[in-house]
């Protein structure tokens, strides 16, 4: 099985609904016309409050909590299999991680748009803990790429690209908080803004990771007896063989996952 189409729609789906939905409240008068990057005329939550559009955005962003959690596990299960002799809970905090970052983003989709301070403080949370706990999954994620460089054709180049986006990522948050903290009517100017290349920022690794991915060719399939195994060019230099597989699964360059 070819596993790409998760991580692609992983970075593509939140993009593709958050875009959409702003581009249906705009044009339903909900929100202003703007450049959101740069204008912070609105936030991203402000798009999805009011219907029509906030049918769209919990049409997109539940699903697309359900494909992060499945572009998590198959992670886990590809590096694992790169590297079975690798020990570590590394990678069980990036899927636990990822997990919960999923049910962040699922708690504050439910009840965006709803009035009173409970669903208010839910929604809090839940962003918080979609971007933060996201934010540390990725960095993991590129840690544990980094690891595996000499095992992973190109998984070098692009563990760094992850790790410098990952540290633009750290310092756009920390400067929020800071420039929140010495001028809060000022950073209120600029928080949709900000909240906006945050967001795209985050899903740039999604985007990197889909073509790590691609450019590894692994697959994913199920050998009677074995389990799940992975396959490609990218776990070349690590085959692991499987008492119940046989000697086969070395010689077809096969990893179990």
């Amino acid at each position: 099985m070819n596993p790409r189409p998760v991580a692609l729609w992983a970075a593509l789906l939140p993009f593709l609904a958050v875009h959409l939905t702003y581009l249906v409240a705009a044009s339903h008068q909900l929100v202003d016309w703007c450049f959101p990057y740069i204008d912070s005329c609105t936030s991203i939550s402000a798009t999805g409050r009011q219907p029509p559009a906030s049918y769209l955005f919990r049409a997109t962003m539940l699903p697309a909590a359900v494909i992060f959690v499945a572009y998590w596990w198959l992670n886990r299960a590809w590096l694992r299999a790169v590297a079975p002799a690798v020990r570590g809970r590394a990678l069980d905090w990036m899927l636990w991680l990822g997990v919960l970052a999923c049910c962040g983003l699922v708690a504050y989709t439910v009840v965006l748009g709803e009035a009173g301070e409970r669903w208010q403080r839910q929604r809090r949370v839940g962003i918080v803990l979609y971007f933060s706990l996201s934010f540390l999954a990725q960095l993991l994620f590129a840690g544990q790429l980094r690891a595996r460089a000499a095992l992973i054709e190109a998984a070098g180049p692009y563990a760094r690209v992850m790790l410098g986006n990952c540290a633009v990522l750290l310092c756009l948050g920390l400067a929020t908080v800071i420039w929140q903290l010495v001028d809060d009517h000022g950073y209120d100017a600029v928080e949709h803004a900000f909240e906006w290349v945050l967001a795209l920022l985050l899903q740039v690794n999604y985007l990197l990771g889909y073509l790590l991915w691609r450019r590894a060719d692994w697959r994913l399939s199920v050998v009677p007896g074995a389990g799940f195994t992975g396959s490609g060019d990218g776990a070349d230099n690590s085959r692991c063989h499987s008492p119940k597989a046989g000697p086969q699964a070395a010689g077809d360059s096969r990893s179990r996952l």
